[in-house]
This record gives structure tokens, sequence and C-alpha cells, in this order.
């Protein structure tokens, strides 16, 4: 398949990014999981790639019981069964986010062989959900203003990722993952690095976010997040041009 970039950017007044070379996608996020509602979500969708996003379902044996983790995969493989169902016979490409695999920065930055060990148990363990998948779409967002750490990271799950012999292609972000409270709100400088990577390593990539996260947004007293406003001369911005440039 051709290397392709998709928006699910969310920033303030941001224009139409198809003029930047981002194709649109269907991203489905409930806060229920019945398969019903997602079913009638996909038959609404013109977009060929599609997201159903269950990440607060239980998806590492690691962490959680394997019943619930078999479960949990059960509830989104239903999800996707209806999907496909309500597409009929128009072009579908089935993802989920990051749990094949399941997203991991410290196994392979600081690894040891029981933890790398553990964690690919795990992945395999997941491929009874990839089986149902058409691509494979891992978490590569950056937490820590360390390239090298991110590019082992993000080689390691690329690697876990290609194991499921399907496409890949990746979740993204311009900015740093909100988790890590140091730099959190703050573009990435390396991101140019990260869109190299994708481009010479996977099958496309998914362009997320655009959102600042205050305080509330992560339970804590404060404000609330909102949309970043839009900014025409955001350096990645430059990075991504260059990318696309590179594709046509």
């Amino acid at each position: 398949m051709p290397f392709r970039l998709y928006n699910l950017l969310s920033f303030k007044d941001q224009p139409d990014l198809t003029a930047e070379g981002l194709t649109p996608l269907g991203h489905y996020a409930p806060s229920d999981f019945d398969p019903a509602k997602a079913g009638a979500w996909a038959a609404t969708r013109r977009e060929e790639l599609l997201i159903i996003d269950f990440e607060s379902l239980c998806g590492d044996v690691r962490a959680e019981k394997p019943e619930c983790v078999a479960q949990g995969h059960a509830q989104r493989i239903s999800a996707l069964r209806a999907v496909r169902l309500n597409r009929g016979d128009r072009p579908t490409q089935l993802g989920t986010y990051a749990v094949c695999p399941v997203g991991d920065y410290w196994t392979p930055v600081m690894p040891s062989e029981e933890k790398l060990l553990a964690w690919r148990g795990s992945n395999r363990f997941n491929s009874v959900l990839a089986d149902h998948l058409d691509v494979i779409c891992p978490s590569l967002y950056a937490f820590y203003d360390d390239e090298k750490g991110y590019l082992k990271y993000a080689n390691a799950n690329i690697d876990e990722a290609q194991a499921y012999a399907k496409p890949v292609i990746p979740f993204i972000c311009p900015h740093y993952h909100h988790s890590n409270k140091e730099t959190r709100n703050t573009m990435i400088p390396y991101f140019g690095a990260i869109l190299d990577l994708v481009r010479e390593r996977c099958d496309g990539a998914i362009l997320w976010g655009g959102w600042w996260f205050g305080p509330r947004d992560l339970g804590q007293p404060g404000e609330p997040g909102r949309p970043w406003p839009w900014d025409p001369s955001f350096a990645w911005l430059n990075e991504l041009r260059r990318i696309v440039r590179g594709m046509r």
C-alpha cells in the first residue's frame, strides 16, 4: 500500500489539511462498547481507514488478568465485525489504537531479558485481536526530550507491530504526550526525525494532537484543557511538508 499521512489533528481554527497532504480517516472512541453503535457509526463514514478505539478495555496481560484481556478482545472483535457488516462492499481498512502491540517505552529503552520476554508475550497474546485488523496502529507518542531514547523505543515498537505481518500505521504527535508534566504542552524539536522514521519503516502514520492539556484534564485542581490555536509557522509543519514533497 502507498505511504499515507492521516489527519486526526484538532487544533483550533486549523485549515483543511488535505492541502498539506493529509488524508482524512474515521475515528470512533465511545464511552461504552456497544457493537451496534460502532456499526451504525461506520455506516455513516466515507473514509476508507477506520480506527475503532477501545483503549480503556483490558489489553495487557502483564498488568491485567488474562481473562479480562480476553474479554476486552472479545468486545473489540464484536465491534469490528459489526463495522464490517455495516460497511458492506465499501473499501474498508480497520485498525485499533495501541493494543497491538501494547505501547511500552521503558522496556525497550532500559531492557532486561525478563521484561522483553514478558512484553513480547503480551503482544503475542493480543494476536487474536490482530487477526481481525487490516492495519496495525502502534502508539509512537514522545514523552521525553531524548531523541536517541525515542528512536530506540519507536523502533522496538515498530518491530513488534511488524510481527503481526500486516501494514503498520502508527499514531504520532507533534507535541509531547500529556502524561509527562515536564514536557507536555510543548512541541517536539525532533519531530522531523519521527517523520523520517515512520516514512522509512512504516506504511503510513496518523497525526493526532492539537489539545493543550490543563491540570483538570489529568484529574488535578485547576483549569481544563482547550484546543491549541493553529499557527501556520509551526516548525513541525515545515517538516511535514518536507515529507509530503518526498511522497509526490
